[in-house]
């Protein structure tokens, strides 16, 4: 199948005026890079394993995080007897964060009838629980509703993270997920696997807790989600020494580093005037379209999962790619990046259709995405 979806993305987006513009990222050009460089170095210290710290003390991070609970109810959106929790922790980048992005939230939704406690009632012996991250644009759960909804009838939690600068978590003058600077990409970038991190850790703990023998935890998502359950599995294998390694991850039509905001379909949603015209370091001098996606990659270079990539980081891994995707291209450097990842060769999976990147999303293959998440756990018993 043609990637015909993709097509039409981009000739809308080479067709529409971008100049100020709030449907276009970096209207604002590049923002507070200094505070984004800032951020970004701050989350590297999490990625720092508890055999080889930092060599200042100081940087080593704690990833507990305090969650507060609300009361649960019955969500029949998820199906019958669905359970569902939202719940709230503090960001450990806060201080840096937008005022509305400074509270972590999620829904936790458990499949069957809501206890009295609040909690699992009798344990089972394996918990199986996915996290399933936003895709780009997801600000609320319409996305991941029908996914989930796969997923609980199969008897797994499931939990859905709002990220920052989504969904409650949007600065006010932002529309929808649409990033207003270069500066709070790259923020989104560095401060989201290390959330989701702090809240799979916490997760899995209290699953222990509540006497469930084992864990399967799996990270999944489609293009941005994918990548951020990779970056997020990355972060807890450094953090957790790979001590147990309970974890797989499902990444779809996702990327292995920044370029496709300057080579795939997303390019045509950038403000590239206002960045060109925001000029050189002396801020007079304009710049050309060449010169400004050079620039960009450079300041989003250290985003590159090939620079954080940890061996045996999960028990297993499935990567579904599109062989026409325009957004993020072919995906042989996430499948190399996976394949590194993986405990074993046999716990690496690659399922590639033909078509492009929006079939996963609007298209016929979103059907695929909840059985190859059951895939990814399947693995971990493998």
């Amino acid at each position: 199948m043609p990637a015909i979806l993709d097509h039409i993305f981009e000739f809308v987006g080479r067709l529409t005026p971008k100049r100020s513009d709030k449907r276009f990222f970096a209207v604002d050009a590049w923002g507070n890079l200094d505070l984004a460089r800032d951020v970004h170095a701050q989350s590297l210290t999490y990625f720092h394993s508890k055999s080889k710290p930092p060599v200042d003390a100081t940087l080593r991070r704690d990833t507990a995080c305090d969650i507060a609970w609300a009361p649960p109810s019955v969500d029949a959106d998820y199906g019958d007897g669905v359970v569902r929790q939202d719940a709230t922790f503090v960001s450990p980048f806060a201080d840096a964060l937008p005022e509305e992005s400074r509270l972590v939230r999620f829904a936790r939704l458990r499949p069957g009838a809501p206890p009295a406690s609040g909690t699992d009632g009798a344990a089972s012996a394996v918990k199986r629980i996915a996290v399933l991250l936003p895709c780009t644009g997801d600000v609320d759960e319409w996305f991941r509703r029908s996914i989930a909804r796969e997923l609980l009838t199969n008897g797994v939690e499931c939990v859905i993270p709002t990220i920052a600068y989504y969904g409650e978590r949007k600065p006010a003058r932002q529309w929808r997920h649409v990033l207003r600077s270069v500066a709070d990409a790259k923020i989104q970038l560095s401060v989201t696997p290390v959330e989701m991190m702090m809240l799979c850790m916490a997760l899995d703990e209290e699953a222990k807790r509540d006497g469930h023998a084992s864990v399967d935890l799996c990270l999944a998502g489609v293009s941005l989600g994918g990548t951020m359950s990779a970056l997020t599995a990355l972060a807890m294998a450094k953090a957790r020494d790979d001590a147990e390694n309970n974890v797989v991850v499902c990444c779809v039509a996702a990327a292995n580093d920044c370029t496709p905001y300057v080579e795939g379909s997303i390019e045509t949603r950038l403000a590239w005037e206002v960045l060109c015209e925001s000029g050189e370091a002396d801020g007079a001098t304009p710049m050309s379209k060449e010169r400004c996606k050079t620039i960009l990659l450079d300041v989003l270079k250290e985003l590159d999962m090939s620079n954080l990539v940890v061996e045996n980081a999960v028990k297993g891994a499935v990567c579904v790619t599109a062989r026409e995707d325009r957004f993020v291209g072919a995906g042989d450097a996430i499948a190399k990046t996976l394949q590194t990842m993986v405990t074993t060769a046999e716990g690496f999976i690659r399922e590639d259709f033909d078509g492009g990147h929006l079939q996963f999303l609007f298209g016929n293959k979103k059907s695929s995405i909840a059985p190859n998440i059951q895939r990814a756990f399947d693995l971990m018993r493998a």
